[in-house]
């Protein structure tokens, strides 16, 4: 069977919960948003609570050559290239 070159997007989901003092929810919400905004409030990877993976098209023939668009990489044989 011919390889394809399909996009994929990974979605990672971290989670956080932190105590806000306000005087109601919008301002809660306010105030926990600007924090995090400012970098007051980091997720790091004990925040992280998984991964979501979704095939955006139905694939395009594969050339053997070096994609080289956006933040692509070519993923193959169980190991990923991108820099990590």
């Amino acid at each position: 069977m011919e390889m394809k070159i399909f996009k994929v997007a990974i979605t990672e989901v971290y989670r956080k919960v932190v105590s806000v003092q306000a005087r109601n929810k919008n301002e809660a919400h306010q105030r926990a948003w600007d924090a995090w905004n400012n970098t007051e409030i980091i997720l790091d990877m004990n925040d992280f609570e998984g991964a979501e993976m979704s095939v955006l098209d139905e694939g395009k023939e594969f050339d053997g050559k070096k994609i080289s668009q956006d933040s692509s990489f070519v993923v193959g044989k169980g190991t990923v290239k991108n820099g990590r």
